[in-house]
């Protein structure tokens, strides 16, 4: 039986990890924290819980396929509330509500403004055809040029506008500014502005729109912990607060991992964490090729996140997730872009105590909110940048929603870039991973079977096909099939 050493509890490793124990494969997973999950692991502040990043879940259809190839139905395991309306978007001079329902999204948005109901319609039609020809793209992995070459990859061209922005392909049905930002936001799923955002991502807001989207009772944590049982449950193995200290390598080729001064013997290493974090502390530089620290220096990363978790005295009449825009918005997407500091902050709020009585005690509420800022490459004095941006949400709720929090906070913890970098093991804080750039996607992206040395794969959204849940169990699942089909041949 061959051994493998995963690194890394979170999504990526997770997936990989129940496929490969359903395969036969002996699996341990290493985790350097007490909870499963990485970023999407549970925090607890008093009797208060929370996602620490994650909060809703899209596109079951991948997990699905995650869990019914490891032996077990997704539906039967874990507990799903599909939300409608999906979200609640606020901006000054509307409040939009979007559904699954086309119909309702049309009336909604035509009510808004004329002719923008049937341009709703016409990008929801050409998304759906779009998430039909990118699919291939997603589900193999893209290890030489003449991947590029495949049928598959002529069929999603003339649809995907490789060179093409999210902003500008909605820009081209309707200029109205919420009827774009409204389905382009989610571009900073990926760590970008709309802007930057190749325009192939915009099926990110069709899966929402078209599949919708779901919480889980708990909070989304509970699909990583019930992934972690069913792993034991196939045999194979998990060790918490076990950081790895090294992958052990020689002549190109890993054999094993160093744990806690001892080092462990494996037949294949997958690497589930920060990918840039992983090449700059887990290998020897010399190791390393295409990956070396001065060249990941060079790459472009995505931005990063404040995030605010609060414990309150009461429950208030927040949407389960709410996004409330910037008074403007053109600007603060302009300063994001160039990695430049701004107030006039645009922002996430998660209030799942409405509809989930697992995460705060009865009559309060755990409140998470996120505002997307630059990485550590944009120097900043954090104490003083957390202090002024926190006190900027708070005003901004007050004056826009009509609800001052902060006499009702009983509980709090912030998190800043310079805390995902040192306690997260995030490199330059950027938490969604390597920018999502042409130059930086597909063959471009470091490889699923890493290029650098043998015998290691990458799973999670650092590698093909990007950042963001739905793609990460995908990387499990090409990872899983390039193991498979390795091992069936010999």
């Amino acid at each position: 039986m061959k051994k493998i050493a995963i690194i890394g509890a979170g999504p990526g490793g997770l997936a990989a990890g129940m496929l490969l124990s359903k395969q036969g494969y002996h699996v341990d997973v290493y985790e350097k924290d007490q909870y499963l999950g990485g970023r999407s692991q549970p925090l607890f502040l008093g009797d208060f819980k929370f996602d620490t990043g994650p909060t809703f879940f899209m596109f079951k259809e991948i997990l699905e396929e995650v869990f019914e190839k490891s032996g077990y139905k997704l539906d039967e395991e874990i507990e799903f509330n599909k939300l409608d309306p999906l979200y609640r978007l606020i901006f000054n001079d509307v409040t939009l509500e979007p559904t699954m329902d086309a119909q309702v999204n049309y009336k909604m948005y035509e009510n808004y403004h004329k002719g923008t109901g049937e341009a709703y319609l016409k990008w929801r039609s050409i998304q759906e055809e779009k998430l039909i020809r990118l699919t291939p793209l997603l589900k193999r992995p893209f290890s030489s040029l003449f991947d590029y070459l495949k049928k598959d990859t002529f069929h999603a061209l003339p649809i995907i506008h490789p060179f093409q922005s999210i902003y500008k392909s909605l820009y081209k049905l309707d200029q109205t500014g919420p009827f774009i930002h409204s389905l382009s936001f989610q571009s900073k799923y990926l760590g970008m502005s709309s802007h930057q955002a190749p325009s192939a991502f915009s099926f990110l807001s069709y899966l929402e729109h078209g599949y919708g989207l779901f919480h889980t009772k708990g909070g989304l944590n509970k699909i990583h912990e019930k992934m972690g049982e069913l792993i034991e449950k196939n045999n194979g193995h998990i060790y918490v607060n076990t950081p790895v200290d090294k992958v052990l390598v020689k002549n190109k080729q890993a054999y094993g991992i160093s744990v806690k001064g001892k080092d462990v013997m494996y037949d294949d290493v997958i690497i589930n964490a920060d990918f840039s974090y992983a090449m700059t502390h887990l290998f020897d530089d010399q190791d390393l090729n295409k990956y070396k620290s001065r060249k990941l220096e060079k790459k472009e990363y995505s931005v990063s996140t404040m995030n605010i978790y609060l414990g309150l005295d009461q429950v208030f009449d927040f949407a389960h997730h709410q996004v409330v825009f910037s008074d403007n918005y053109e600007n603060y997407l302009e300063k994001l872009l160039n990695g430049e500091f701004t107030d006039d902050l645009s922002f996430y709020i998660h209030n799942p105590s409405i509809i989930d009585d697992q995460m705060a005690p009865n009559g309060k509420s755990a409140l998470y909110i996120l505002a997307p800022i630059p990485n550590l490459k944009s120097h900043q004095d954090w104490d003083a940048y957390q202090k002024e941006v926190e006190k900027k949400i708070y005003q901004s709720i007050k004056d826009k929603l009509n609800i001052d929090i902060k006499p009702h906070i009983i509980e709090k913890k912030i998190i800043t870039p310079k805390d995902w970098e040192m306690n997260y093991n995030v490199y330059l804080g950027a938490v969604f991973n390597l920018s999502h750039k042409l130059s930086q996607m597909m063959y471009y992206r470091p490889h699923n079977q890493f290029e650098d040395v043998n015998h290691v794969y990458l799973v999670g959204g650092g590698t093909h096909p990007g950042s963001g849940l739905p793609t990460i169990y995908q990387s499990a699942l090409i990872v899983s099939d390039l193991l498979k089909k390795r091992d069936d041949l010999k």
